[in-house]
């Protein structure tokens, strides 16, 4: 039996307080009052204070509660995996090498890419670069680009970003990148924009950087690929860095548009190449000029020889001048090409002779302690002669004495 002070009664139970402090709900004791005391056995309890057994339902509930716990917590890695790898935005970064980022939301770039040679060799010396953030990336490879002469002063940087479903307002990474291009060299000219998503699209299809389709759709006038709104300064610097790569383009399709639209009335003798189309002109004009030499003494000529022999003409000086032209092009294009190799070659010049002068001054220095040390040395050594020197002559001069004594001392007797 137990024993339990009575706290509060109801018409179906009596809730007791026992020695131990634990309130028990036993079935109701009609005549027993508030704060007395009584007795109980375990048959009467109503509720128990912990459960002593599980019921069916509640087995089969919590076994389905603890694999869901566990498939949640499998699936929760995957997901921050996938989460930390989604791409936020891509950046692209012309400056002569040209390179693709990825970047996640939290401004860490998860992927990078080169999107021509000079790149390849850049990222071969990236090293680190997973899970930084994108400021810290962006200055490595500028420092590493300037390392291998790839990257020089006052030289053009593009950064085109395109976001993937951003808010309007999360939009920063154009002025993050130009704060951490502005900390590594601020002498660089800078341009960065938007880019559409269209222009990426495009960008992948063709396997070019973002900058280059965007070049080529502001210097074509194209509209179908919602150029944004640039800045003059902007459109100034991406014309100028992509000039030549887009007129090369657009003369060699015009060619190709030339030679397939040509006519000819006689397919055997079709003329594939400016050099036959010259030869063929030559021909023409000879033939137009025999013609005319044999008509000579005739004071007119017919109104379809003079066309003929105008068109002949005309034709020679227009692809001659194409010739010309496209020769004075390739020159100047081979001029800065030159310019280039020689500044790079420069600028390795001037590494080397700055490693050189910095060696020389390490030598120099190395020779200065050993000369300081020699002469400290030598200090030292003309010390201690002195000072033996001045030992020996004190004992000469005491030795002096004692014969000068002794003498004195046999004058005496």
């Amino acid at each position: 039996m137990k024993r339990g002070v009575v706290v509060k009664q109801s018409r179906r139970s009596t809730i007791v307080l026992t020695s131990e402090g634990t309130f028990l709900e036993i079935s109701a004791q009609g005549q027993a009052e508030i704060g007395q005391e009584i007795e109980f056995s375990a048959q009467e309890l109503v509720r128990r204070t912990r459960i002593n057994h599980w019921t069916p339902s509640m087995k089969n509930f919590m076994r389905v509660a603890v694999l869901v716990l566990v498939f949640v917590l499998a699936l929760f890695p995957v997901y921050s995996w996938f989460n930390g790898n989604k791409a936020y935005a891509y950046v692209s970064l012309d400056f002569n090498p040209s390179i693709e980022l990825k970047v996640n939301n939290r401004m860490d770039v998860v992927s990078v890419a080169a999107l021509n040679e000079d790149a390849k060799t850049v990222l071969a010396n990236l090293d680190d670069w997973q899970d930084q953030d994108v400021e810290t990336v962006a200055a490595s490879i500028l420092r590493i680009s300037s390392d291998l002469g790839l990257l020089a002063d006052s030289e053009s940087i593009i950064i085109g970003v395109n976001y993937i479903e951003a808010k309007q307002e999360d939009k920063q990474l154009t002025s993050i990148l130009e704060g951490s291009i502005n900390g590594f060299n601020d002498t660089l000219h800078i341009a960065s924009y938007q880019v559409p998503d269209k222009v990426r699209e495009t960008a992948q299809d063709e396997q070019k950087s973002m900058n280059e389709i965007m070049a080529e759709s502001i210097l074509e006038g194209d509209s179908s690929k919602s150029v944004p709104a640039l800045t003059q300064s902007d459109s100034a610097i991406i014309k100028d860095f992509y000039k030549d790569d887009v007129e090369e383009g657009a003369e060699a399709e015009e060619t190709s548009l030339q030679t397939n639209e040509d006519p000819d009335p006689e397919p055997v003798y079709a003329v594939t190449n400016s050099a036959e189309k010259r030869e063929k002109a030559d021909q023409q004009a000879d033939i137009v000029k025999k013609e005319a030499e044999q008509t000579e003494a005739k004071p007119l000529k017919a109104p379809a020889e003079e066309k003929k022999n105008e068109e002949a003409v005309r034709s020679r000086e227009t692809i001659e001048d194409k010739e010309k032209a496209k020769e004075a092009k390739k020159q100047n294009k081979d001029e800065k090409k030159r310019a280039k190799e020689a500044e790079k070659q420069l600028r390795e010049a001037q590494k080397e002779s700055r490693a050189k002068e910095k060696q020389l001054e390490k030598e120099e220095s190395k020779k200065q302690k050993e000369n300081q040390s020699n002469d400290h040395g030598n200090k030292s050594r003309e010390h201690e002669e002195n000072k033996h020197s001045s030992a020996r002559d004190q004992e000469n001069g005491n030795n002096n004495d004692m014969d000068d004594e002794r003498r004195g001392e046999n004058d005496d007797y």
